[in-house]
């Protein structure tokens, strides 16, 4: 069982959930996921990492509440368990050699550009981000994609 120790409302129907999981957060990287099972009787969905701490252990996955198992997530709450929490998979992104780069991200897009922001400013690269979203009230991520974009 995996706790959820935070889950915060981006926008309508989009939240964003810190899971403790050290073991995924030990290993993760920008570009990876996770696959989660609600619970026993669920469907497992594959879901990118947007964000992990090793230290503390926890690994942030945001997600939009359209199907069956989102919404199902959706009404979980701090202290609520998944039941299953497994990663990081698939291939993570590369960023050596790169000096400066444009992240670019809109809508619900920006919870996975804001991963590759963070590594790349992590790396040494000058990151300059572009952001979009269709009004004032689905702008997510701001405070974040302004503490590692110039």
């Amino acid at each position: 069982m995996y706790k959820i120790l935070k889950k915060r409302t981006l926008s309508p129907n989009v939240k964003l959930m810190a899971i403790d999981a050290p073991h995924v957060a030990k290993k993760a990287l920008a570009g990876q996921f996770v696959m989660l099972r609600v619970d026993g009787n669920g469907e497992r969905i594959p879901l990118t990492i947007a964000d992990y701490d090793r230290k503390t252990g926890v690994v942030t996955i945001i997600f939009q509440e359209v199907g069956k198992t989102t919404k199902l997530l959706g009404t979980l709450e701090e202290g609520g368990f998944l039941e299953d929490f497994v990663g990081p998979l698939g291939v993570p992104s590369h960023f050596e050699g790169v000096g400066r780069a444009a992240v670019i991200g809109g809508g619900l897009g920006t919870a996975i550009a804001y991963p590759q922001a963070k590594a790349l400013k992590e790396h040494g690269a000058k990151v300059d981000m572009i952001v979009g979203f269709r009004n004032k009230e689905l702008i997510m991520l701001e405070e974040e994609f302004a503490a590692v974009g110039t």
